[in-house]
């Protein structure tokens, strides 16, 4: 743990808290992701952000909520915390949203960049 991770974790536990969704690993049923269409392939990034907001939305419609499973634990990478260094993910949720509203170029550029680019 380093200063800049424990920012960046101070900095995505309230989103995820008021998204009322959870990190790391995602089971759901089949029925569901087929009602939802799975993941949508043609974002560059949030895809499974979005996949959890669809989700909600038809757990809400069959009066269902989605489920935390304590019991199960993901070891998360730091492999872009390694490229980057280790407040980059600091510096990406103050500037991403700005370049969302912004600029949808500039977004698509700074997503391909940091998602795409440099793949192994």
């Amino acid at each position: 743990m380093s200063l800049g991770l424990a920012a960046a974790y101070a900095m995505m536990i309230p989103m995820v808290w008021v998204m009322g969704m959870d990190t790391g690993v995602v089971f759901c049923r089949r029925e569901d992701f087929d009602a939802i269409g799975g993941y949508d392939e043609n974002l560059l990034c949030a895809e499974d952000v979005r996949f959890l907001l669809d989700l909600k939305r038809v757990g809400r419609s069959r009066r269902q909520k989605l489920a935390r499973c304590t019991s199960a634990k993901a070891i998360c990478s730091t492999r872009k915390f390694d490229e980057h260094g280790e407040w980059h993910y600091v510096k990406m949720l103050l500037t991403a949203p700005f370049y969302f509203v912004f600029s949808r170029k500039a977004f698509e550029k700074f997503a391909r960049r940091y998602w795409y680019d440099n793949q192994r």
